[in-house]
């Protein structure tokens, strides 16, 4: 269960989905990074396996470049949703850390037409890993200048520690998925009702 595509892509944004993959597995922090085969797991989940921006055949960064790179930047990650949480602003720190993040990437720039014919620019990574790096990056700064940070949020589950970017119209989604965490605090509901009743 913990490691269904599902729960891969939970965040709503790449910059989240890194930062879940620290997540609660029978009830203990677990990296699910250091799990053998789920980098690439996750890369394909994301989108982000086999990437060929460069134009050229598909490559893969080698798990021994690209890990300590997104453990690094997952750090980041993880200090923004800490400020979300706690204050729900983002602090200098977490901005200078960022602002890092960004100035270390080496991109290059490919103009494209569609299938209508219309120009587009594309913006892509000079290596395997900064084709990775890349848009995980880019979604940070697209989610934080375009979502307001009450939006992202902490799953309410106690046994989970996942995050995800509420874009439901009410805006009162209270869970990483329904059809996990939602279904067993419902169950959990259900169950505690009874053994009261049937203590009464």
């Amino acid at each position: 269960m913990d490691k269904s595509p599902s729960r891969n892509v939970l965040g709503g944004a790449l910059w989240i989905n890194l930062a879940n993959t620290v997540r609660m597995r029978e009830h203990q922090v677990t990296d699910m990074l250091e799990e053998p085969g789920y980098l690439d797991e996750w890369l394909r989940d994301n989108e982000l396996h086999g990437l060929s921006n460069t134009g050229g055949a598909a490559f893969s960064a080698p798990p021994e470049d690209l890990l300590p790179e997104l453990l690094r930047l997952r750090g980041v990650c993880r200090l923004v949703l800490e400020d979300v949480d706690h204050d729900g602003t983002l602090s200098e720190e977490a901005f200078a850390a960022i602002r890092a993040e960004a100035s270390r990437l080496d991109v290059a720039l490919r103009a494209e037409r569609d299938a209508q014919g219309l120009p587009h620019l594309i913006t892509y990574g000079q290596t395997a890993v900064q084709d990775v790096l890349y848009p995980i990056v880019r979604s940070m700064f697209e989610t934080l200048a375009s979502v307001s940070l009450d939006r992202i949020r902490i799953c309410e589950h106690d046994d989970c520690i996942l995050h995800f970017v509420d874009t439901s119209k009410s805006g009162k989604r209270r869970w990483c998925s329904m059809e996990t965490c939602g279904n067993r605090h419902k169950a959990a509901e259900f169950y505690a009702k009874k053994k009261q009743q049937r203590g009464n």
